[in-house]
């Protein structure tokens, strides 16, 4: 006696699948978004100390990496009156910049070219891709405002000027 095909439980198996293809989805997907998240470091330089708060050496370039959807650090110290350069990394897969805010604590463009605002260049870095800055800091102490003008509100940080 043969057995009857249409009778197996194909169906069952085939939403079981796609039931389990869809968690395994959703624990991908959670897993690639934690992480330090949110948390607030400091820079440290290249060439030096690596004390949270670490201002760079003088001609010493700061690191930043950019990954989905974050900066690391997110904060980040130079010292007033004087140039500093950050080299930066996009460790993501999605196109990232960094964009300084203007000498009025806004940013004058939507979406930095470098001719209004301090920008990477180039100002769109794609995966993989590498990137610096060069940011002339105010003479005076404060803080400064950066984005990713691709990820305007997640992906943010701040320049101390001590």
């Amino acid at each position: 006696m043969r057995p009857d095909l249409t009778r197996l439980p194909v169906a069952e198996g085939v939403v079981g699948f796609l039931v389990l293809m869809l968690i395994v989805a959703f624990v991908g997907a959670f897993s690639a978004t934690s992480g330090s998240e949110g948390k607030a470091v400091s820079a440290s330089p290249t060439s030096g100390s690596s004390s949270p708060g670490a201002s760079p050496s003088p001609g010493g370039p700061l690191t930043v990496t950019m990954h989905d959807n974050r900066f690391d650090p997110n904060e980040i110290t130079v010292p007033a009156g004087t140039t500093a350069t950050i080299q930066i990394m996009n460790d993501g897969k999605t196109p990232h910049n960094m964009h300084v805010a203007g000498q009025t604590g806004d940013f004058t463009e939507d979406f930095c070219t470098g001719t209004g605002d301090p920008c990477s260049d180039p100002n769109t870095v794609r995966g993989g891709q590498t990137a610096t800055l060069t940011l002339q800091a105010p003479s005076s102490a404060g803080e400064i405002n950066f984005r990713c003008d691709f990820h305007p509100q997640e992906m943010t940080g701040k320049i101390k000027v001590q």
